[in-house]
């Protein structure tokens, strides 16, 4: 009897350890499924540190860490371990969801973040996983939203954005596969041309791996907006852009200053005055001898519809790839 009694409390013992388990088992199997594995051993044959010819769980996130330990940064903005831990819980829910990048969080300095208006302390910095040889091209990405989506907080903002399947710069990184970095700053006011140079000022002097003949600029809404005032004012510094889902601007533009600038602007044909008001603009700079300029209309597609199918354009990138200063 004393020895059935011993038996059951070990088996008891066993059955809750084995549930304990369990939890962390189907958490890793839903983020690393075996075609998952599969796919990234395609592109990533280092990661398979036992030659046997399969991966693990174990061996990709390995892999994934010693290319972060690796990459080559300059210290002063080395990526931040946030103090917000629920922050680093919801971009490592974004990174165990990509397979071409690494999602990381990029802290301004105090002397810098004071001087960018209200953009806020944090921004979005996404670097390939595989290894490129040379300098890299720079995709900046900048967001819309109006008060209210201003009021949220960043980490709230990320969530949102994931509930309704809005995207950024990093999604589009991740669907291209292409050897870039992207940047993802964020606001809580309207973008402010001169802190963004302000911004771009201190990435190109801390980020020696930037083409600083290959920096590119896109945004939705009103990103598109201040992509279009951004690049009126500074058109110099990029080699393309994409100012997209926005009110084309004003017949006011010097569209003369942008003849030379490779741009690409897309919009939903419901999308209110903006789809009429983008081709106007197109207008205006083929008249201005911008012989570099294209115009993408989704049909029935809405704002929103519109947005997700410009994140979804994978070409963009290709075509932005395609010039240089």
């Amino acid at each position: 009897m004393h020895y059935l009694i011993k038996t059951s409390i070990l088996m008891l013992l066993v059955i809750l350890v084995l549930l304990s388990a369990a939890p962390f088992t189907n958490a890793q199997s839903q983020q690393f499924s075996e075609e998952k594995l599969a796919q990234s051993l395609e592109r990533f044959h280092k990661a398979d540190l036992n030659k046997n010819g399969k991966l693990t769980v174990e061996e990709i996130q390995q892999f994934r860490q010693s290319r972060q330990r690796n990459r080559r940064r300059a210290a002063a903005v080395r990526a931040t371990q946030a103090k917000d831990a629920n922050l680093n819980e919801t971009l490592s829910r974004m990174n165990a969801q990509f397979n071409n990048v690494e999602v990381e969080l990029l802290e301004w300095p105090s002397e810098l973040h004071e001087k960018l208006g209200k953009m806020t302390k944090f921004a979005l910095v996404t670097w390939p996983v595989e290894k490129v040889e040379g300098k890299l091209p720079l995709l900046i990405n900048l967001h819309g939203g109006g008060q209210r989506w201003f009021d949220f907080d960043f980490q709230r903002q990320l969530e949102i954005a994931a509930q309704m399947g809005m995207k950024r710069g990093f999604d589009l990184a991740e669907l291209v596969g292409k050897g870039l970095i992207t940047l993802d700053p964020n606001t809580a006011e309207r973008w402010s041309a001169d802190s963004l140079d302000m911004m771009l000022d201190y990435v190109l002097e801390t980020f020696p791996e930037i083409d600083e003949d290959r920096v590119y600029v896109m945004g939705y809404s009103a990103g598109g907006g201040a992509t279009w005032r951004w690049i009126n004012q500074s058109s110099d510094r990029f080699a393309a852009a994409a100012p997209c889902g926005f009110t084309g601007g004003s017949a006011n533009d010097d569209a003369k200053k942008l003849a030379n600038l490779p741009i690409w602007t897309m919009a939903g044909s419901e999308d209110g005055k903006n789809p009429a008001g983008i081709r106007k603009m197109v207008e205006r700079l083929s008249a201005a001898g911008n012989v570099n300029v294209k115009h993408t209309e989704f049909e029935g597609a809405d704002h929103r519809e519109g947005g997700r199918a410009v994140f979804e354009t994978a070409e963009l990138v290709d075509w932005m790839l395609g010039f240089s200063k």
